[in-house]
């Protein structure tokens, strides 16, 4: 009699978690996404290594030996991510060289338009103006400069980013404010619903296949272009590669082993395409 209370019972403990979990397990897909920019940057230094060495501090009675270990180890790699040197080398061994792209080799390719992904826009300035950041920035110059050069037509890709503050405000739209503003030019097309590198493809491949266009010039950061080649490649397009920020070694030895908080965003933007990297094969198809 017990055994047969007790199959019933952890039978029914068995339905009623998978009832109360059901609701939180089907929302997993959709929260996550929404929840990625807060674990990159957890993810990633100097976050996490000061997350490390606030456990250090914290194992300091309990475990001293193991403590310092931790605290110097997390000191010591913040400082070599955040140098010249080191960060220019993490950058060429994980990532291509790409070479100088100029109009005579787009039009030796036969591209026909000139593609540039955002990469965010700065909010809250006086008066509520917005701009683009210094990445979206260097990008759009890359591709205002190729599309005129060349001809061909100019578009921008960029919603409002999963972690976006304002959801209202798209990239393409302020980067088409930006293009007419400072340098008197006009965006030809613009994509303004994507929120990751992937919709950027998806979206932007919907937008030029209907006027057949399926052969660009990828505009991009030279640490992002691996995974945005790959990701508008599987969408259709023939992808030729335009890489800004590519990072180069300082002219002074010695500085380039003091810490700096531009070395660190190099460092950071290479660790970031691993992790986006590993994601992308660990993940369910």
């Amino acid at each position: 009699m017990r055994i047969i209370q007790g199959r019933r019972s952890t039978q029914f403990l068995a339905r009623l978690k998978a009832v109360t979990f059901l609701p939180i397990r089907s929302k997993l897909p959709t929260m996550f996404p929404e929840l990625k920019p807060y674990l990159t940057a957890l993810a990633m230094p100097p976050a996490s290594l000061l997350i490390l060495m606030l456990l250090g501090a914290w194992l300091m009675k309990r475990r001293p030996k193991f403590a310092r270990r931790v605290v110097v180890l997390s000191v010591v790699s913040l400082w070599v991510l955040s140098t010249n040197a080191f960060s220019v080398w993490l950058h060429d061994q994980v990532i291509p060289e790409y070479p100088l792209v100029t109009a005579r080799d787009l039009k030796v390719k036969s591209v026909q338009a000139v593609v540039v992904l955002g990469g965010g826009v700065v909010t809250g300035l006086p008066g509520g103006d917005q701009q683009l950041s210094k990445t979206s920035l260097e990008r759009l110059r890359l591709g205002a400069q190729l599309a005129r050069q060349s001809s061909l037509p100019l578009v921008f890709s960029g919603g409002s980013g999963w972690g976006a503050k304002d959801k209202s405000v798209s990239e393409a739209d302020v980067a088409q404010n930006v293009l007419r503003d400072a340098l008197g030019l006009e965006l030809t097309l613009k994509e303004s619903s994507s929120r990751d590198t992937q919709e950027n493809a998806v979206n932007t491949w919907n937008l030029l296949s209907k006027d057949k266009i399926t052969s660009i010039a990828l505009v991009t950061s030279s640490s992002h272009m691996p995974r945005a080649r790959a990701e508008f490649t599987r969408a259709g397009f023939v992808v030729t590669e335009c890489a800004v920020g590519q990072p180069t070694f300082g002219s002074e030895a010695v500085l380039g082993l003091i810490p700096s908080t531009s070395s660190l965003e190099v460092s950071q933007s290479v660790l970031r395409e691993l992790l986006a990297k590993l994601i992308q094969q660990i993940k369910p198809k």
